[in-house]
């Protein structure tokens, strides 16, 4: 009988768990719209990350931890994995066409220290500076290589640039514009190293570092827009969503403009609220009304009662006949 330890070993690619994250993601009927999914697969544990939608209005936190759960427990059942889902990035929110979605005001349980913000691997700006530099190094080498083992003479290229460099004076304009160019080139590195890539995207509070849940910045303005629409008398509204404030700007079509400003910031600080963010964000409202502003709303036409017109059908049919 052949031992366990040489009849081979199965290994998953990593584009298989991300598929398989996928299709896990997708069976929840918390995910909506289309479902993306990377993974990290190390020995036989695997780290996933999914992107996908969530409805709204519901628990965000709770939401995304059901997500979470299923995805691993699903994937790890399929791959035979030790699956974790470090990171679920929330890109958009939709409100249910049907139904209505029940609010709950659980907040997840804190796990660990939660992180501030994601940070980006950088990695345009390392893959381009990684290969320049060593585009540079490699030939050099070769032509280095080529004199010495061969005896060959040395590219144009480089005593050209050593005759040029000897030539030119430290304090000639071209040397000047080189120097300039390597600092800023450097001076730009240093501070993608220094800085958070990721500042589109707000994280939820109440989740660990193991597990970290994130909102795009076009998922909270959909959420405070919807929010700032349900109140009265308000026609359009538009949100930008910075840093650490939000500008809402909102069209009145009628109403007291005074009392729909107080319901308008109420609403967007609630909504900002029902996200559970890890850091709060500010609110700046600017209520305008429109050119057809009244400052109560337009009552209703009375209808004709039932009695009154078949009154004045009578009267009409007496006036006709002889």
């Amino acid at each position: 009988m052949i031992p366990a330890a040489a009849r081979g070993t199965t290994t998953v690619s990593a584009r298989a768990v991300a598929r398989i994250a996928q299709q896990a993601a997708t069976e929840t009927p918390n995910a909506v719209g289309t479902v993306r999914g990377t993974a990290t697969v190390r020995g036989q544990r695997a780290e996933v990350s999914v992107r996908l939608g969530l409805p709204w209005p519901t628990d965000l936190g709770r939401r995304a931890g059901e997500v979470q759960r299923h995805v691993a427990s699903r994937t790890g059942e399929l791959t035979g994995l030790s699956v974790r889902v470090a990171r679920l990035r929330v890109i958009r929110l939709q409100r249910p066409t049907g139904g209505t979605v029940v609010f709950g005001t659980t907040a997840p349980a804190a796990e660990g220290r939660v992180p501030r913000r994601w940070w980006s691997a950088r990695p345009t700006p390392v893959v381009v500076a990684a290969l320049l530099a060593a585009s540079a190094a490699g030939l050099l080498t070769a032509d280095m290589g080529s004199v010495r083992l061969f005896g060959n003479a040395p590219a144009a290229w480089r005593t050209g640039l050593v005759d040029r460099l000897a030539d030119t004076s430290p304090a000639a304009g071209s040397v000047t514009v080189a120097a300039a160019a390597l600092a800023v080139a450097g001076l730009w590195l240093l501070l993608l190293a220094c800085t958070p890539g990721l500042r589109k995207r707000y994280v939820v509070a109440g989740f660990g570092a193991g597990r970290s849940i994130a909102l795009d910045r076009a998922a909270v303005a959909s959420v405070v827009r919807d929010r700032v629409l349900d109140t009265d008398g308000v026609d359009s509204v538009r949100v930008r969503v910075g840093r650490r404030r939000v500008r809402v700007r909102a069209d009145l079509a009628f109403g007291d403009r005074t009392a729909a400003r107080e319901q308008a910031g109420a609403a967007a600080r609630e909504a900002l609220a029902d996200c559970r963010l890890n850091r709060p964000l500010r609110v700046g409202l600017r209520l305008r009304t429109t050119s057809t502003w009244e400052p109560t709303p337009p009552a209703p036409e009375p209808a004709p009662a039932a009695g009154t017109a078949g009154e004045a059908a009578g009267e009409a049919q007496r006036e006709e006949s002889p």
